[in-house]
C-alpha cells in the first residue's frame, strides 16, 4: 500500500468527510452574534410600538386649555351680569313683585320695571319706567334708576313715580337720595317729603301734610295735589285701560282724590264739573272730553 493512503491527510475530518463539505455547506440559521442581537432589539422595539401609547401634552396644549377655562368663567360671569327679569303691568291692572332680597315693588298700572337677579347680591338696582311703591329690605345701597334721575336708599318704604318728563319721589319711611342723571343735583327726602324734578333742572322738595304710610293707589285709592289737569286724565286713563281725548293747551291744576272702586263715568263727571268741561263716550273703550257750551 502507498504509504500516501496509509496516512491520513491532516486536511480531512476525522470521520472520514472533507473540510471542502463543511466549508461549501451554509446552514441557514446560523447567524453571527452582533446581528442575532439586532434582530432582537428590533423585536423588542416593535412590540413596544404596538403595545405602549404615549400621549405628550405640549404647552401650547396647556395655554389653549386655560384660555378655554377663562372663556368659560367670562361667559358664566357675563350671563350672571346682564341676564334681566322684566315685568309689565298693563293699564288698568296693579301687581306686586318680589325681588331676590325679599324686598317688594308694588306696581302701578302701565309701569315697566328690570333687574338682574344673578347680581342681585353685588348689585341692588332695578331699572323703572312708570310708578312703583318699593318696600326695601336693610341691607347694601338700593337703587332705583329712571332716565330722568336715580334714587338711592338703604332699607325703606318710598314711591317712585317716573314717566315722560315727570319725576316725583315721595319717602313714606327711612330716607332716600335723589340723583340728577345729566346735572348731578342731589336732594335727600325725609319721611313725609316728596322730591319732584324742576324743569328748569334740579329738586323741588315739599312737606305732605297728612302722613301716609303708603301711596293712595296702593289702596285703589287716586290722589292729587295741584297736579296739572292733563296728568289727571292721563292716570284715569291707566287705571281703567280707556283712551281720553282732551282739548289742548289745558293749564287747570287739580287737588282731590278718588276711588278705583267706581265706574269710570262717575270720576270723569266728577272731574269735569268743577272745569267747565263735558264728556262723551264713543265707540269701544274712547272718550272725547271738551268745553261745556251751556
Amino acid at each position: 500500500m502507498n504509504q500516501d493512503n496509509r496516512h491520513r491527510d491532516k486536511n480531512k475530518d476525522p470521520n472520514g468527510l472533507p473540510d471542502q463539505i463543511f466549508s461549501n455547506a451554509k446552514i441557514p440559521w446560523e447567524k453571527g452574534k452582533a446581528e442575532v442581537w439586532n434582530d432582537l432589539e428590533e423585536k423588542i422595539t416593535k412590540e413596544d410600538h404596538t403595545t405602549v401609547h404615549v400621549r405628550h401634552l405640549h404647552p401650547n396644549r396647556q395655554w389653549l386649555a386655560l384660555a378655554a377655562s377663562l372663556v368659560l368663567l367670562l361667559s358664566v360671569s357675563g350671563f350672571m351680569r346682564f341676564y334681566t327679569v322684566r315685568t309689565f303691568c298693563p293699564q288698568g291692572v296693579h301687581t306686586s313683585q318680589q325681588l331676590p332680597d325679599g324686598s317688594t315693588v308694588e306696581l302701578n298700572a302701565e309701569t315697566h320695571l328690570s333687574y338682574h337677579p344673578y347680581w342681585w347680591f353685588i348689585s341692588r338696582e332695578v331699572k323703572l319706567e312708570g310708578e312703583a311703591f318699593f318696600h326695601v329690605e336693610k341691607g347694601e345701597k338700593f337703587k332705583v334708576h329712571s332716565s330722568l334721575a336715580t334714587t338711592e336708599v338703604l332699607g325703606t318704604t318710598f314711591n317712585v313715580f317716573a314717566r315722560g318728563k315727570d319725576y316725583v319721589v315721595t319717602c313714606h319711611t327711612g330716607s332716600v337720595r335723589l340723583s340728577e342723571s345729566l346735572a348731578g343735583s342731589t336732594v335727600i327726602l325725609s319721611p313725609n317729603e316728596r322730591g319732584q324734578m324742576e324743569t328748569s333742572g334740579g329738586f323741588s322738595v315739599t312737606k305732605l301734610e297728612s302722613a301716609l304710610s303708603s301711596p293712595g293707589w296702593t289702596d285703589n285709592l287716586i290722589m292729587f295735589s295741584s297736579a296739572p289737569l292733563r296728568l289727571v286724565f292721563e292716570e284715569i286713563e291707566r287705571q281703567f285701560g280707556i283712551v281720553i281725548e282732551t282739548p289742548e293747551g289745558m293749564q287747570q291744576v287739580y287737588s282731590g282724590n278718588f276711588s278705583l272702586d267706581q265706574a269710570v263715568e262717575n270720576i270723569l263727571s266728577l272731574l269735569c264739573l268743577p272745569f267747565d268741561l263735558e264728556y262723551e263716550r264713543q265707540t269701544g273703550n274712547k272718550y272725547l272730553v271738551y268745553p261745556s257750551t251751556h
